[in-house]
């Protein structure tokens, strides 16, 4: 279910700013394991699932992905354009992209022929402003399908690699609004007391504003923050995180030191697998939102592995996500059984 559920979301398009287009697909998915559903005014997707005791642990995983935004319409059927959220330039060339228009419009994003390129233009990186969509219509056409401001995505079917894993676009970070499903079936399974609110956050690619109102409107006792994480690849340093070995705990002064050894503990008593990070300040994920919210949020922060992050061939495995929802169901559980108290005082 969590493979049919990461190729259904990644097939369609949730862009910063514009995310209550395709809210209908988490709801699909998320309303068998949970008891309500809102959105706030932001556009943030809350699901609950309630427990007999008044506690609130709040999930947060969002939504977002990175996209593309129609600057200007061009003679020939070209297309200016600007990003949302942060592309490497060289990742768009050759690409098909949607513009999703009056109707949908698809093109292409090309260069110049190397025959007809300059040594010194070859060694000078991409630059934003130097790319355009081909849609093959002419100026006229286009101008009553498309507006500046329309939004555009790349075209990238998700596939399946070799063992468990699979490459799509927008695992970051709809990697962790899976593992928030595998969580809630969890907890179908084992008890829990506390009220969990699993929330698929808008506009994290954009400064984490989906956070801060979805954040403020609950109020949770307890945040945990799922993002994605930097996959070792061979040109990464040696000791990055791996794919199929587990969630990455933070530590930083932005997380809860008891929250986070205890996590770590559960991890050990159940044998999940875990890797461990540094975060010293600033995490670049929800969590600078959920940690200063009202009078403050103690959290701790999951990430998952994740290779090739901002481009349309994300990869990871799904081993992973599985085993952190997993944990997190064991995590809330023993919360649940524990002297919260001491455990969030320093």
């Amino acid at each position: 279910m969590l493979k049919e559920f990461l190729f259904d979301v990644c097939s369609n398009h949730f862009v910063s700013g514009f995310e209550h287009i395709n809210g209908h697909i988490l709801e699909k998915y998320f309303q068998p394991y949970t008891d309500s559903f809102e959105k706030d005014k932001l556009g943030s997707y809350i699901f609950k699932k309630s427990g007999p005791g008044n506690k609130k642990i709040m999930l947060a995983a969002h939504i977002d992905e990175i996209g593309l935004m129609i600057t200007r319409i061009l003679d020939g059927g070209f297309l200016s354009f600007t990003t949302v959220g942060g592309f490497n330039p060289a990742t768009l060339v050759a690409q098909e992209v949607t513009i999703h228009g009056r109707k949908r419009v698809y093109g292409v994003i090309g260069i110049k022929p190397p025959h007809v390129t300059s040594e010194e233009e070859r060694k000078k990186p991409h630059k934003i402003k130097d790319l355009f969509i081909d849609t093959g219509y002419s100026k006229e056409e286009l101008e009553k399908l498309v507006k500046i401001g329309d939004i555009a995505t790349l075209n990238r079917d998700p596939i399946s690699l070799q063992g468990s894993l699979i490459s799509a676009k927008a695992f970051d970070d709809r990697a962790c609004v899976a593992v928030m499903l595998e969580t809630a079936k969890e907890l179908n399974k084992i008890s829990h007391k506390s009220n969990i609110y699993f929330t698929a956050t808008a506009q994290e690619e954009t400064g984490t504003r989906g956070a801060k109102t979805s954040s403020y409107k609950i109020n949770p006792d307890i945040g945990i923050v799922l993002d994605v994480g930097f996959g070792k690849t061979p040109d990464m340093p040696s000791d990055s995180p791996e794919l199929g070995k587990g969630p990455i705990l933070a530590y930083g002064g932005r997380l809860n030191p008891k929250l986070t050894r205890k996590f770590a503990e559960v991890c050990k008593k159940y044998n999940y697998p875990l890797q461990h990070e540094a975060m010293p300040a600033k995490t670049g994920t929800d969590t600078e939102a959920l940690q200063v919210s009202r009078e403050g949020i103690p959290c701790i922060l999951l990430s998952i592995p994740l290779r090739y992050m901002h481009t349309s061939v994300e990869t990871i495995d799904l081993y992973d996500v599985e085993i952190t929802g997993k944990a997190i169901a064991r995590f809330i559980n023993e919360l649940d059984n524990s002297d919260l108290e001491e455990i969030l005082c320093f």
